[in-house]
């Protein structure tokens, strides 16, 4: 039984990494609008079949984090998140990609409290959208969270 939920999540997980590989080359390729629009709504769908976004989004994102448990489904998600918050500011929708940024960065931030093994913490994807200007603003939570991170290196 749990090798089935393995199964399912790592097809969960492949899935994403090549939506996020496509909307990397497609921000790379920037000069196509239509083919950012396509692929928004692609992720959206992905979003949606493979995470339930709809549901996820109306929660916080401690709840959302305890939905999409482990934590490699949790970075996962969040990965995917980051890339769309590209994708929509390459569209003109800085304000939703702005939004999307925090709750993958939040997403990031619980999935490694959750994460019993340090190295797979994704240090990279949380330095890449803490590095965003204008900088993402934190609540409590998430400013401990990344300082509790900070803290153990």
């Amino acid at each position: 039984m749990m090798t089935d939920r393995h199964d399912w999540l790592m097809v969960q997980v492949d899935q994403v990494g090549e939506a996020v590989r496509k909307i990397a080359a497609a921000l790379l390729d920037a000069g196509d609008p239509e083919q950012l629009v396509e692929l928004d709504e692609q992720t959206d769908s992905l979003l949606e079949d493979v995470f339930e976004h709809s549901h996820i989004t109306v929660v916080d994102s401690r709840t959302a984090a305890l939905i999409l448990r482990p934590p490699s489904r949790i970075r996962a998600y969040a990965r995917l998140l980051a890339h769309k918050a590209r994708l929509v500011h390459e569209l003109g929708r800085g304000v939703q990609g702005e939004g999307l940024a925090r709750r993958a960065l939040e997403l990031q931030l619980e999935a490694a409290e959750f994460e019993p093994d340090p190295d797979k913490i994704d240090h990279e994807s949380i330095d890449a959208l803490l590095d965003r200007d204008p900088p993402l603003c934190l609540g409590p939570r998430h400013q401990q969270l990344l300082e509790a991170l900070d803290s153990t290196g």
